[in-house]
């Protein structure tokens, strides 16, 4: 699986432009202010449908433009199998901010069938959020990497956060009545717990994967025995040691003991909650610490580590997903050349020689060895 091509109408400071892709090496380079970055948020909006620098979509439309869109032609197969499966198209269109998705040219109603046509990885220098940030941006993480891990979990989160709108606007309700609905919320609550449950069991069981091949991407590509370690925080209250029973566990223990401890929780919380108006335990509370060395990453690291760490952990992301598919998914990396030292980048670039296609952005064409077998391509924008 790989991209071949994209085609942009209005999308950013590209009026009408196509891009080729090999499946190999492809390095966008240019002055500032090119397009380098755009060609590659375009790029992540169509493997995503959302862009990694804004949540309005409206900004993503040429200035003075009415709507925009980007379209990709996708190479569908396991180029590592030599399976051909022809070319899927995906688009995206931009009007009034908002998007509509398509799937070979006819819309696509399921955002769960989009997603799985391009998976991605990508790596930005905002990405510090995932160290540094609020909860929610390590949880959209760990979501997506669960969702790739286990497809059915797109189901479970969707059920869970349709019931915990409910839930919330009982508790509201309550709230603004001074009057009790315990029943109504008890057939919440207990719908809470199985999806709830399920979800912690497969975040757990992804970590628990991911974690270990940090470790050999730590090996091979900083030669060190030093890794990140990824700790699941989560508001029902289970210790490391119970987390670490979870992940070793078999899928129908693991689920029972987790919807036992999570029912206790609903309880102890359920006169808080009352009086708060929302609810305070579940997978929409948890989240990840990132430690090294026994230190929180985000109070003690230097932003090299931190860095380190974020793109660290997707490698590791891809990796796990060859495990699982036998192909990779596509990675993007934005000026990643600036933000590491030459021998980082130089290791980084033998690290990613291993069938992979990357998308990356760089100031100046930049001069790397290559495979004799990798094919590379060398875009320059602005000229």
């Amino acid at each position: 699986m790989y991209l071949q091509s994209v085609e942009l109408h209005n999308f950013r400071n590209f009026s009408e432009r196509q891009f080729d892709f090999c499946p190999g090496i492809n390095v966008f380079f240019g002055l500032n202010a090119s397009g380098k970055t755009n060609l590659l948020e375009s790029i992540h909006v169509l493997s995503n449908l959302r862009s990694f620098r804004t949540r309005s979509f409206r900004e993503l439309v040429q200035w003075e433009q009415k709507e925009a869109y980007a379209r990709g032609s996708v190479h569908a197969g396991n180029t590592n199998r030599q399976v051909d499966l022809g070319i899927k198209t995906l688009a995206v269109g931009i009007k009034s901010n908002t998007r509509t998705s398509l799937l070979n040219s006819k819309p696509c109603k399921s955002s769960k069938d989009y997603l799985q046509v391009l998976p991605s990885a990508t790596f930005v220098p905002d990405d510090l959020s995932l160290v540094k940030g609020a909860p929610a941006h390590r949880r959209y993480f760990l979501d997506k990497g669960t969702f790739h891990f286990y497809p059915p979990y797109w189901s479970l989160l969707t059920d869970y956060n349709r019931v915990l709108r409910q839930k919330n606007i009982l508790l509201r309700k309550e709230q603004h009545q001074k009057k009790r609905h315990d029943e109504t919320c008890d057939i919440w609550n207990l719908q809470l717990q199985t999806f709830g449950s399920k979800i912690l069991v497969q975040r757990v069981f992804f970590l628990r994967q991911l974690q270990r091949l940090l470790v050999d991407v730590y090996a091979k590509w900083l030669g060190t025995s030093e890794t990140v370690q990824l700790a699941y925080k989560t508001s029902i209250g289970l210790a490391e040691d119970a987390l670490r029973q979870v992940g070793e566990s078999k899928l129908h223990d693991a689920h029972q003991y987790v919807s036992d401890e999570y029912g206790e929780a609903i309880e102890r919380a359920r006169e808080r909650e009352y009086r708060l108006g929302a609810t305070i335990v579940g997978p929409h509370r948890d989240d990840i610490e990132l430690t090294v060395a026994g230190r929180p990453l985000r109070a003690y690291g230097s932003q090299g580590q931190q860095r380190t760490a974020v793109l660290a952990l997707k490698l590791a992301e891809i990796h796990l997903f060859y495990e699982q598919y036998h192909e990779f998914p596509i990675l993007l990396l934005d000026d990643v050349t600036s933000e590491l030292d030459i021998q980082r980048n130089m290791k980084l670039f033998e690290y990613l020689q291993q069938g992979m296609q990357v998308f990356m952005t760089a100031t100046n064409r930049p001069d790397f060895p290559t495979h004799q077998q990798l094919s590379c391509t060398y875009i320059e924008l602005g000229v």
